[in-house]
Formats: C-alpha cells, sequence, structure tokens
C-alpha cells in the first residue's frame, strides 16, 4: 500500500470569537496502492482540496493520518518534506502559477534537476530540459519565453512532465484540466495515460465525471465533507448505490 488516509478530518472555526466549526473534511478514510489511479469526486466546496493540502503537508488536520508507505505524512518535519516532495509530486489547477512569473520557462523546467542534483554539469542539466519540452511538443526557442508569453495548455503540460521528471511514486492533479478547452484537456489525459502502466499512482481530484471514468480505476464520492460511496469505476458509474452519485451520474454535473 503507498497511501492510507486514515478518518482524517478538517474543522475550520467561523463567528466574532471562533464559538461554531465547520467540517471541511469528515472522517475520511481510503487507500491508494502502487499503480492505482484513484479518482476523488464531487461538487466544488464539498472538501477535496482540503484533502489534498493535508497529504501535501500544507494542512495539519484537527484528526486523522496520512501514511505514505506506512509513514504519517501529518507529523514530519520541514527537512523531511525535502526528500518526500521528490516521491509525491503534485498538479494544480492554474499552470501558470506554477512558475516563477520573472524567470523564463528554462528555470522553471531545470529548476528540479538543480534541487535534485539530477545533472552533473550545465551541459547535461541543458540536455535533461530538452528532453522535457519535447516530449510535450515545445521548441527550444519557447524556453526563452515568460510564462505569461505561453498558452495555458502549454503551461499546463510543462507542469506535468516537469513533475514526472523527479520520477515521483505518487502524482497528485487536482483539477488539471478545469481551465481548459476540451483538445487541450485530451492531450493533458492521454501525457497522464502515458505513464499508468510506469508503477505511477495518482490521485486525480475532479468535479468532472467523464474524466474520472477516462482514468481511473478506482473511485470515492465525496458531498459535504464526507465519502457517501466508493468502489472501482465500474462498480459506482454502473451501479451507484447512493443517492447523490446517482444524481450527479444523471446530470453529468459540472461546477
Amino acid at each position: 500500500m503507498l497511501l492510507e488516509v486514515k478518518r482524517l478530518t478538517e474543522k475550520y472555526h467561523t463567528g466574532f470569537f471562533g464559538q461554531k466549526s465547520v467540517k471541511a473534511v469528515d472522517d475520511v478514510s481510503f487507500t491508494i496502492n502502487e499503480g492505482d489511479i484513484f479518482g476523488l469526486v464531487g461538487e466544488s466546496g464539498c472538501g477535496k482540496s482540503t484533502v489534498t493540502k493535508i497529504i501535501l503537508g500544507l494542512l495539519k488536520p484537527t484528526l486523522g493520518s496520512v501514511l505514505y508507505e506506512g509513514r504519517d505524512l501529518t507529523k514530519v518535519t520541514r527537512k523531511d518534506w525535502y526528500h518526500l516532495r521528490k516521491e509525491i509530486q503534485v498538479v494544480f489547477q492554474h499552470p501558470q502559477s506554477m512558475f516563477n512569473p520573472r524567470r523564463n520557462i528554462y528555470f522553471s523546467c531545470a529548476e528540479p534537476i538543480k534541487l535534485y542534483k539530477m545533472a552533473h554539469n550545465k551541459a547535461e542539466e541543458e540536455e535533461l530540459v530538452y528532453e522535457l519540452i519535447e516530449r510535450v511538443g515545445l521548441s527550444r526557442d519557447q524556453l526563452e519565453k515568460y510564462p505569461h508569453e505561453i498558452s495555458g495548455g502549454q503551461a499546463q503540460r510543462l507542469s506535468i512532465v516537469r513533475a514526472l521528471s523527479l520520477n515521483p511514486k505518487l502524482l497528485i492533479c487536482d483539477e488539471p484540466t478545469s481551465m481548459l478547452d476540451v483538445s487541450v484537456q485530451a492531450q493533458i489525459l492521454n501525457l497522464l495515460k502515458i505513464n499508468k502502466g510506469h508503477n505511477l499512482s495518482m490521485l486525480y481530484i475532479s468535479h468532472d465525471l467523464e474524466i474520472i471514468r477516462a482514468i481511473c480505476n478506482r473511485v470515492a464520492v465525496m458531498r459535504r465533507g464526507k465519502i457517501v460511496e466508493m468502489g472501482t469505476v465500474e462498480e459506482v458509474f454502473e451501479n451507484p448505490q447512493h443517492e447523490y452519485t446517482k444524481h450527479l451520474l444523471a446530470s453529468n454535473l459540472v461546477v
């Protein structure tokens, strides 16, 4: 087992004196095995992104644990995260936010290579960067451009291959195609599918049921911070048990 999320709960306190509490995540549990593409689906505000932030160590949960290869990520230090970041990579919804706006594309592509000392010299670094951009159909002259000078689809493809360049064990995709048009979405999904057979596990978070059906092998449905249904994609999509899941599938809800 690669990742085990156990009874995760996150409360937010509201009101002038914090006297009220709201559970953004309420007793959430699921597992991801090696090679799994696990989908987490639900409407906006259901708690999907909060789960992501807790797994990445950006939030401390009120209760529960996140075990990565048996190690509780909610208790590791910042120093420990330096090594873990190489194994747990993330692709966010807004691709341009992944790049330094004051630096060109070459700098952003070379940054993880330098950080984790993957090249012995400048020439080897350049060769690795060229391999990255060629995988997503970009030319070398585009490396001199800045993030605002490339399209959202190009930026997202670059953010994915940059994450994959570190050979992570777990890739977390948080709504990576929601800001892109349909044709570009297909390119992004094809890029991810290529890596399905390479022992790469994924947590794919989305509100788009068709994308979940296309790329995932297991799925959990969230509503108001809780998982209301979970199983293989075939089980959940072909024979939904919960009324909320039936509603999502009937309406093909996109929010």
